[in-house]
């Protein structure tokens, strides 16, 4: 079957379509509006639009509810493949551009919303977000020298403890309702260095962990170091790109996997035999723990050092 890409523009208010078989429109960013659009289309059509400041989420729950194929699209890759094309900035022509990648790109099929995840990771956002409130409340009494100042911030670091332990209780509770769910963060969390803010941020952030190969999966984490080479010169390779907090979360874990003597300790060594600088080594250490995850949620099995 021929597929028909159609380019999205997201915004809060309003969504921009490209079609190249029916051509533009523009509808409001709304249930009914969406509903009616997403009617008309078929499984040929394929939208295509940019991982962008969370606009995206109804229709994204209601294209997998339709059963209508979507491509989520890193943000990164439209603006270079925008640029190669000199095109100016316009929600319409943002449209007609991502229309033209899906064309000459073919991407496959994002999978369909997942709601109990989703709700996960709004949880799990929900407590990272006042994670990061206390690390700067606890910055600024670092440097606050008057006494009603530091008093305020202590007053306020009381408050976000609280705030965070209710989170992660609720966090805890909706694990609970899920077993299926609190299977999978348990056999993650039987990898040595993996935590249960790891294993959730892989379960709520990369759904298709364990649906992978391990190149795909350290591409979707940005943990695949990328080449750089030209003629006789090779210069050093670079990781990015990806989901960086989930490549945060696992290099953390992978930072406290490797102070303890765990499944990596030979790994490690024979990098440090070879010179390796030590962020060089905690990301190797990174990707072979996604490596790992990977296939114990894909054998539906625990830890095992001979994997």
């Amino acid at each position: 079957m021929a597929q028909n890409y159609i380019g999205v523009d997201l915004s809060k208010d309003w969504l921009d379509f490209f079609d190249p078989a029916r051509g533009a429109a523009r509808i409001a960013n709304t249930d009914a509006e969406l509903r009616v659009f997403l009617s008309k289309l078929g499984l040929e059509d394929m939208l295509i639009f940019e991982a962008t400041s969370g606009c995206d989420g109804r229709l994204i729950r209601l294209a997998s509810q339709a059963g209508q194929p979507f491509h989520r699209l890193n943000p990164l890759h439209a603006w270079h493949f925008a640029r190669s094309l000199n095109l100016p900035k316009t929600d319409r022509v943002d449209a007609r551009m991502l229309a033209r990648l899906g064309a000459e790109r073919r991407p496959d099929p994002a999978p369909g919303h997942d709601a109990i995840r989703a709700e996960l990771a709004e949880l799990h956002g929900r407590r990272d977000q006042l994670k990061r409130m206390e690390t700067q409340e606890k910055n600024r009494l670092h440097k606050a020298g008057c006494a009603s100042v530091r008093a305020d911030i202590r007053a306020m670091l009381r408050v976000l403890a609280g705030r965070i332990a209710k989170a992660e209780a609720a966090i805890e509770a909706y694990l609970a309702a899920h077993p299926a769910l609190r299977a999978k963060a348990a056999l993650l969390q039987s990898i040595p260095g993996v935590g249960r803010v790891t294993a959730i941020t892989l379960l709520s952030a990369m759904p298709e962990l364990g649906a992978c190969d391990r190149r795909e999966a350290a591409s979707l984490a940005g943990l695949a170091p990328r080449a750089r080479e030209s003629g006789k010169w090779t210069g050093q390779r670079f990781i990015g790109g990806g989901r960086r907090h989930v490549r945060r979360a696992l290099y953390m874990a992978a930072l406290s996997a490797m102070r303890h003597n765990s499944f990596c300790a030979g790994f490690v060594e024979a990098l440090r035999a070879r010179g390796k600088a030590g962020k060089v080594i905690a990301i190797a250490v990174a990707r072979k723990m996604l490596t790992v995850a990977n296939a114990i949620l894909r054998d539906q099995t625990p830890f095992n050092a001979r994997i």
